[in-house]
């Protein structure tokens, strides 16, 4: 089983045993061991996931790195964060990812399949498109943000408000819908500047960035 190191914040290290991990390309700044690399296309998923990660703008370029040792990754000084995922599905954007092995199924989601169009509303209003990234299954998966990530509980009692610009992903039972705070100060420009936020309800985490992107 690959075993995720945070060796400081902007810094992962996996060590491997005869496996294979998976991460964005261009992220491996250093490796010891007998270990091996290559351009990924499937990263462990069927024909059909490839086709429509590349159809859906969710077509993130991977490498994979199979052998003994430890491989140690990290992308443009941003700051990595450790998800476990434990029989769930973890909802991410894929300009996020950083890394993940083959003990999770990764796939593409359509959005309005998430929050119908909420969903799909929320999709465009973070800038990411219609479709996002998930992940199913139990293992870990490593994610970039600009400044730490912060996971905030959602619970049935207490719903989180997320600037759609800060979310990085979600797991858990959750529901999406777009709140809105337009009135007339909005048009007159004595608004707070925050019009509108992603209100999540339910069961889960939701994890945001402190940048808007």
């Amino acid at each position: 089983m690959p075993v995720y190191q945070q060796i400081n914040e902007k810094m992962l290290e996996v060590k491997l045993s005869n496996e294979e991990v998976f991460a964005r390309k261009g992220a491996m700044v250093s490796y010891q061991g007998d270990v091996a690399f290559s351009r990924s296309f499937l990263a462990g998923q069927g024909v059909q996931s490839l086709a429509m990660r590349a159809v859906t703008n969710e077509g993130y370029a991977l490498m994979s790195a199979t052998g003994r040792g430890s491989v140690f990754y990290a992308h443009a000084g941003l700051f990595v964060t450790i998800i476990p995922v434990r029989g769930e599905t973890f909802y991410v954007e894929s300009d996020s990812l950083l890394a993940f092995d083959a003990r999770l199924t990764a796939g593409t989601m359509f959005l309005g399949n998430q929050g119908g169009v909420q969903g799909i509303v929320r999709g465009m209003a973070t800038g990411q498109g219609l479709f996002t990234t998930t992940f199913q299954g139990t293992g870990e998966v490593a994610i970039l943000s600009d400044g730490n990530a912060i996971g905030l509980p959602v619970t049935p009692d207490v719903p989180v408000f997320v600037d759609p610009q800060a979310y990085i992903g979600h797991t858990g039972q959750l529901n999406s819908t777009i709140v809105t705070d337009l009135n007339w100060k909005t048009f007159v420009g004595q608004a707070s500047g925050e019009s509108y936020q992603v209100k999540f309800t339910g069961q889960g985490t939701v994890y945001i960035q402190a940048s808007e992107r």
